[in-house]
C-alpha cells in the first residue's frame, strides 16, 4: 500500500512497501514539473496576449470599416453633385441676365429647388469676400495690388462661389486676392536705387 506520509511538495517523497520503505528522490521530478508547468503558463500568457490583441485589432478594424463605409456613403454623391454645381452656376448667369424680365421667376423657382436638394445632401456654400485667402478654401485666379497693408492676402472679390459638402470643400473658391507693396519692396521692382 501506498501512502503519502508528508504534505510539503518541495520534499522527498517516501513510499512505504511491505516491510522495507523506499525512498524515491521526486525532488527531480518536482522541479521538471515545476518547469513545465512554467513553460505552459508562459504559453498560455502568450496565447491569452495574442488572443486579446487580435480580438482588439478585429474591434478596431470593424470600427475603421465601420467609419470608412459612413465616409463613402456620407460622399458617395459628390461627383454627381460637382456636375450640378456647374448647373447652379448656369442658372445664377441665366438669373443675372434676365432681372425684371418675363422668365426671371421661372428660372428663380428653378434655382431655389436646386439649392434645396443641394442642401438635402449637406452641400452649403461659403462666403469667400474678404476671407483671409486660405489654398484649402480658395483658389487665386487673380491678383490686385492694393494699398493697405490689411487687404495683404485677403480676397478681395469671389469670381466664383465654393461649395462645401458636409464639412469638406469640394470646390474652391475662385478669387481675387490683395498683394500690398510696401515702399521697399516697389523700389526693388522698380529697379531704382537705394538710398
Amino acid at each position: 500500500m501506498t501512502d503519502k506520509k508528508n504534505k510539503n511538495p518541495d520534499e522527498l517523497e517516501i513510499i512505504e512497501s511491505g516491510d522495507e520503505f523506499e525512498m524515491k528522490d521526486t525532488q527531480e521530478k518536482f522541479t521538471k514539473l515545476k518547469a513545465e508547468l512554467s513553460d505552459c503558463r508562459k504559453k498560455a500568457e502568450e496565447y491569452l496576449s495574442g488572443w486579446q490583441r487580435a480580438k482588439a485589432d478585429l474591434i478596431n478594424g470593424r470600427r475603421e470599416g465601420e467609419r470608412d463605409r459612413e465616409a463613402a456613403a456620407k460622399f458617395a454623391n459628390e461627383r454627381l453633385v460637382r456636375e450640378m454645381l456647374d448647373v447652379v452656376d448656369g442658372l445664377e448667369m441665366a438669373l443675372a441676365s434676365v432681372r425684371g424680365g418675363p422668365h426671371e421667376e421661372g428660372l428663380n423657382g428653378i434655382y431655389r429647388r436646386m439649392l434645396q436638394i443641394l442642401r438635402g445632401y449637406g452641400v452649403s456654400p461659403f462666403e469667400a469676400k474678404g476671407a483671409r485667402f486660405s489654398p484649402a478654401e480658395h483658389e487665386s485666379v487673380a491678383v490686385e495690388e492694393v494699398n493697405d497693408e490689411a487687404q495683404d492676402d485677403t480676397v478681395l472679390e469671389e469670381l466664383q462661389k465654393g461649395y462645401r459638402m458636409h464639412d469638406k470643400v469640394i470646390r474652391p473658391a475662385r478669387v481675387k486676392i490683395g498683394h500690398f507693396l510696401s515702399d521697399d519692396d516697389r523700389e526693388i521692382l522698380s529697379g531704382a536705387p537705394r538710398m
